[in-house]
């Protein structure tokens, strides 16, 4: 079962909860729980990604010449 599959059961599951003991012990294990951490992202890390630029990729595009700056 995929990780979004299930999440989404749970979230239906936890909608149709009327207990008021399990909904704390659930908040009291969300309080708990570790945020996910964010990537960690660092300059310059996306170097080689393009292997190829066209030769006209800074040319204006045919049509758009009445839109650029003079």
């Amino acid at each position: 079962m995929s990780t979004e599959s299930i999440k989404l059961e749970l979230i239906v599951w936890i909608s149709y909860l009327k207990d008021n003991k399990l909904l704390n012990k659930l908040l009291s294990l969300k309080k708990v729980a570790t945020p996910p951490q964010k990537p960690f992202r660092k300059p310059g890390w996306g170097k080689g990604i393009f292997l190829y630029v066209a030769s006209d990729f800074d040319a204006t595009p045919e049509g758009f010449e009445d839109y650029m700056p003079t």
